[in-house]
């Protein structure tokens, strides 16, 4: 029996946040409380949760950076002003930023249908593939840890799939690579940052991006994304060449 998206999802932001399944996103340093109101009135309370969630989870470390403006403007009050494109989103979806003034505290992020509706057909996408999304965020965390860094060279290419290498060379470079690797600090990806594609060896493809960021002077972070394909029934880091015709 598969496990639906929508209940990994808001259990995985439970786990993280313990705020529970209100409609709630918190951003800043200070991790402020901002209520979330949908531009689709008819999304049900369980979908509106499990996007929640998964604004919370882009949010727990990216949206520290992020700033809240007021505003005077039609159909708006302020916005959420972040820094950097969202890393957890494809390039073509935006994280939402507009600030309205229906939220039960008086001001809102809302959420616009475009949006909702990308979430309703990714949540749908997760389902089609959850063995492969359910795996997602245990690659991430073997990679964030101290095992990964100690990983016996020999069993390198199980994380690693690379078209201009072949398994023996990463084995022989496995302490370069992973120290490479390492130097990102990598976070649980959006249900939103999987997709099918023709990169990797087969026609089509499941990859992921993983959020990474790396320290910057001022203490801030640089932000980016590493992609990984679901390949023999786990996730590799990929980097694939493309060959020219």
């Amino acid at each position: 029996m598969k496990t639906s998206p929508l209940i990994l999802t808001a259990s995985l932001a439970a786990a993280l946040s313990g705020f529970g399944q209100s409609n709630i996103v918190y951003y800043g340093v200070n991790s402020n409380a901002l209520d979330v109101v949908f531009a689709d009135t008819n999304l049900a309370q369980k979908t509106q949760s499990a996007i929640v969630a998964d604004l919370r989870v882009c949010l727990l470390e990216w949206g520290k950076e992020s700033e809240l403006y007021l505003r005077d403007k039609e159909n708006s009050v302020g916005y959420l002003y972040n820094p950097k494109t969202c890393p957890y989103y494809p390039e073509e979806v935006e994280f939402p930023r507009n600030i309205v003034s229906n939220g039960t505290a008086g001001i809102a992020l809302q959420i616009p249908k475009e949006l909702s509706d990308a979430y309703t057909n990714a949540f749908k996408f997760a389902t089609a593939n959850a063995k492969a999304f359910a795996a997602a965020n245990a690659f991430v965390a073997f990679v964030s840890s101290t095992n990964f860094l100690t990983l016996p060279p020999n069993n390198l290419p199980d994380y690693l799939l690379q078209n201009d290498m072949t398994p023996k060379e990463i084995i022989a470079d496995a302490q370069e690579i992973i120290s490479q690797l390492r130097e990102q600090t990598y976070y649980p990806p959006s249900v939103l940052g999987f997709f099918n594609s023709g990169i990797g060896p087969a026609k089509k493809n499941l990859l992921t991006v993983i959020p990474c960021s790396n320290p910057i002077p001022g203490g801030r972070k640089e932000w980016g994304g590493f992609h990984a394909i679901w390949h023999k029934g786990k996730w590799k880091f990929i980097f694939w060449e493309e060959k020219e015709e």
